[in-house]
């Protein structure tokens, strides 16, 4: 009998858990949690903003490989 109160008393938590868990009030009010614009597609800069120099890559400390020698 025993063994039979235990195993109903933890299914009976493990119910409470769930209901506690899913039946929770919202963090935030309704008007927050509506969709926001959040301009993901809008660009970083406008034309106007800065003048647009190209962007020259990190020159590297070595000298370029000569393609007529073997790989080692």
């Amino acid at each position: 009998m025993a063994p039979t109160l235990i195993v109903l008393a933890l299914i009976a938590m493990g119910v409470g858990i769930v209901l506690w868990a899913t039946r929770r009030r919202p963090a935030r009010p309704v008007e927050q949690r509506l969709d926001q614009d959040t301009a993901w597609n809008d660009p970083v800069t406008s034309q106007g903003d800065a003048p647009q120099t190209p962007v020259q890559p990190p020159q590297s400390p070595f000298p370029p490989a000569d393609p007529s020698e073997p790989r080692q």
